[in-house]
């Protein structure tokens, strides 16, 4: 008996060995992709390594119970990596915090009819073949405002019902995967489509007037992903522009659609700071709106955001209809600027930024053009 197991203790030894390896190879990999977004660059697999940071979070705890356990016998190599992926997670822990549930309360609901605003944002996804899930959803939301995205003609026939309740349209199918469609209950002022920063994807820009007679700019973006026959510079000058848009503006705004982009993402707080804009999910939960195919891989990806001048009642999302992405729902409150969130203001540099952002894809734009 004592044989036997002297027999087969090299090979358990070997297994803890191969087992401490192993964990350790995973948490090389995690430190990596917690820690390449750092790096300023526009190549697609650093910024989309931004995406699955509550993933990654989950996979630091991990790894770190695991090197717990190698403590004793690998004591300096396993407390080195275990001080390192602590040290990553509590960066993770930094970048997430704002957007994980804290039972913050939105805006009082003593709001009147008249200045609530209800958008709802969904992309349809072009390969889904349409059927009354989506159009049930929209009709029990019942928004002021409806945006498509990935539209197409088949898409657009099946959405024509909505006129009924929203008359006032904007739609622009394009047989890609960036067509974009508004139905509104509230008239628009205005309304066209806008290729922002040179970029060959549609954006819907428009004016919208409450009941109060009062109207307000909104826009609906639905900009390139970063992936890998491309970077993320179109994307980032997209949001950079819209940003500018509402800026230039002396009225509020509204800026909502799949941004193909992350809440914490460098370009998303440019573009922030550019138009002081207000995230709603601050604070008041993570609200994963794609991929709606998997319970594992999922973040925040469709957008409402606002400048002074609104405040978020509600946000919700909506149930899966066959797409890759979940309805989006924001109801907004018009409310005087002084009560409203209002961040600071962005500093220069951050403006020349992002004019450079913008810069830089107009010329990779005309380059691709010319070609």
């Amino acid at each position: 008996m004592r044989g036997s197991w002297r027999a087969a203790r090299p090979t358990w030894i070997f297994m803890k060995i191969a087992l401490f390896y192993l964990l350790l190879a995973a948490a090389v990999t995690l430190w990596l992709g917690s820690l390449l977004p750092i790096i300023p660059t526009d190549l697609w697999w650093v910024r989309v390594a931004d995406f699955p940071r509550l993933q990654t979070s989950i996979g630091l705890v991990v790894v770190l119970i695991g090197f717990l356990f190698f403590t004793r016998r690998y004591r300096t190599p396993a407390t080195t990596a275990a001080t390192i992926t602590a040290g990553v997670l509590g960066y993770q822990a930094f970048v997430l915090l704002p957007y994980l549930p804290t039972g913050t309360d939105l805006a009082s609901d003593s709001c009147p009819v008249d200045h609530r605003f209800k958008v709802m944002v969904a992309n349809v996804r072009l390969s889904n073949n349409p059927d009354s899930r989506l159009i049930d959803q929209v009709r029990a939301a019942d928004p002021d405002v409806f945006l498509a995205l990935e539209v197409d003609q088949k898409w657009t026939r099946a959405l024509a019902p909505l006129k009924n309740r929203m008359p006032h349209t904007v739609i622009h199918p394009t047989g890609s995967y960036f067509g974009i469609a508004l139905y509104s209950r509230l008239p628009l002022d205005n309304p066209h489509i806008e290729h922002l920063a040179g970029q060959d994807t549609p954006q819907i820009v428009t004016g919208v007037q409450l009941p109060t007679g009062e109207v307000f700019d909104f826009l609906g973006i639905h900009p390139r992903p970063p992936h890998p026959s491309q970077s993320a510079l179109g994307r980032d000058a997209v949001l950079m522009r819209a940003a500018f848009l509402l800026r230039d503006h002396d009225r509020p705004g509204v800026v909502a659609g799949d941004f193909n982009a992350v809440p914490w993402e460098d370009a998303v707080a440019m573009m922030q700071d550019v138009a002081r804009l207000v995230d709603p999910r601050h604070g008041y939960g993570y609200l994963p709106t794609y991929d709606a195919k998997s319970w594992w891989m999922a973040w925040p990806l469709d957008h409402v955001f606002y400048e002074a001048g609104f405040a978020a009642l509600e946000l919700e999302r909506g149930r899966a209809f066959g797409s890759d992405h979940y309805p989006y729902i924001a109801t907004l409150c018009r409310v005087d600027r002084q009560r409203s969130e209002r961040p600071d203001a962005a500093e220069r540099e951050t403006l020349e930024s992002a004019r450079d952002i913008i810069s830089r894809a107009r010329d990779q734009a005309e380059e691709w053009a010319s070609n």
